[in-house]
């Protein structure tokens, strides 16, 4: 297993992936023109985890500045392993390097939101040194 930085290349299995961890039923039209802006934007970084050539993971990070720190904080976004491949590490493995990441880019925390029904997906996090902390207030738009 790899994990590198995403590719123009990525994209389609990118968003295959998506539709395994939002809650969509249609990936919208748009999906791979946003995806190749994010490639482009140099406060986002989006990673694959690899195997046989073939994009197992993903994760999406935003480096959100903070004046009054003077540094930033990253925001874990659309983490997933393929549902066929759950189990063999690759999260830990995926996940540690978002963390190392967000170290290189001087962050002073990495944060992420999910769903209050998701259990299992929350005591992974756990394992890997999160602490749950704050709510949640979301306005769907």
């Amino acid at each position: 297993m790899q994990i590198t930085k995403a590719t123009l290349n990525d994209i389609d299995a990118i968003l295959k992936l998506q539709t395994q961890i939002y809650r969509v039923e249609k990936i919208a039209p748009d999906a791979s023109q946003t995806l190749q802006n994010q490639l482009k934007d140099k406060s986002c970084q989006i990673l694959i985890a690899k195997d046989d050539e073939k994009v197992v993971a993903t994760a999406t990070i935003y480096f959100i500045e903070v004046a009054a720190r003077a540094r930033p904080y990253a925001l874990l976004e659309g983490f997933v392993v393929d549902e066929k491949q759950r189990g063999r590490g690759i999260g830990r493995s995926l996940l540690r390097q978002c963390i190392d990441s967000a170290r290189k880019k001087n962050c002073y925390k990495i944060i992420f939101t999910s769903g209050i029904d998701r259990a299992e997906v929350h005591n992974f996090y756990k394992k890997m040194g999160f602490k749950k902390w704050g709510v949640e207030f979301r306005k769907d738009l």
